[in-house]
């Protein structure tokens, strides 16, 4: 997945509308008259993944298009206290105005990716395909996904429209698994993909023999995973959801599972400590540095 400038662009603009409003009232009057070119650097103060740096580029040459701008790592990349992920050369009002809202594109859409690096790292033994889901931030799901990309795993579906995925409260209103699925197949495009939740092996079966293409098990523990994998028999992907975490996760993808979808990847988030310094680093910040560097 990748994100374009006119996708990413609105984004930018609303943050940087709420950041200024009518101006800014601080940086604006102390370069009222002379507004010097000057450089600064975009560095971590925590250990993760680095993921946003699209955004705060933008964020950058919104405010000053003639900012010259060098990333000093990848999207993706593992960081550490001290690595400098991007050096600018702008005005320095622009530096007033961008610092909060390209560093925090930054800090979120990174604990994302750093997030997700970690619950990969933790599978990277099993042949699952680890995902996201759509719970998170309303209006940023694209972003949070691309994050989750970022960090290794994949996408589930961005929105309703992408298959037919049928669960509990579509059940209750047709009336059985397979009303709802014959009523859909006789309405939904041909080309979708179907995929039923289901929270027992009697629902279980009744999807087999639906003939949905992806059976979500729902909150299951791990014997009921085990044996609905068995009565599911290779004739449909199989889908752990519901409640996983870092700490459950291994023994849910070592059932042999193909899919686990995890709302905790976008949902929960601890953001990346990343921080702007006009000319040198701070003393302050390097002595953080220098304490997590020898704290391993």
């Amino acid at each position: 997945m990748r994100l374009n400038r006119f996708m990413i662009r609105p984004l930018v603009e609303a943050g940087l509308r709420e950041e200024l409003n009518a101006g800014d009232t601080t940086g604006g009057f102390l370069v009222w008259d002379d507004d010097p070119v000057q450089t600064a650097q975009i560095y971590a103060k925590g250990t993760g993944v680095a993921c946003g740096l699209l955004f705060a580029d933008e964020t950058i040459k919104l405010i000053d298009p003639e900012a010259q701008i060098e990333h000093c790592v990848e999207e993706g990349a593992a960081v550490g206290p001290g690595t400098v992920l991007l050096k600018v050369r702008a005005r320095a009002s622009a530096f007033f105005m961008i610092e909060r809202a390209a560093l925090d594109w930054i800090q979120q859409l990174s604990g994302i990716a750093t997030k997700t690096r970690r619950y990969v790292d933790l599978i990277r033994h099993t042949k699952v395909r680890l995902t996201d889901t759509r719970k998170g931030w309303p209006g940023l799901r694209m972003v949070q996904k691309y994050a989750v990309r970022v960090g290794g795993a994949h996408n589930h579906i961005f929105n309703l429209t992408n298959c037919v995925l049928v669960k509990d409260n579509h059940i209750k209103i047709a009336g059985s698994i397979r009303n709802a699925v014959e009523i859909l197949r006789a309405r939904a495009q041909h080309t979708f993909k179907f995929e039923v939740e289901c929270e027992s092996l009697a629902m279980v079966e009744e999807a087999l023999a639906c003939g949905v293409e992806v059976i979500m098990f729902d909150n299951m523990d791990l014997d009921e995973m085990r044996a609905a994998l068995k009565v599911v028999g290779g004739r449909a992907i199989t889908e752990a959801s519901g409640g996983v975490n870092e700490s459950t996760v291994v023994a849910i993808a070592e059932t042999g599972v193909d899919v686990i979808s995890v709302g905790d990847l976008t949902h929960t988030v601890k953001a990346l400590d990343i921080s702007l310094d006009v000319r040198d680093i701070k003393p302050s910040a390097l002595r953080t540095i220098d304490r997590l560097r020898a704290a391993g």
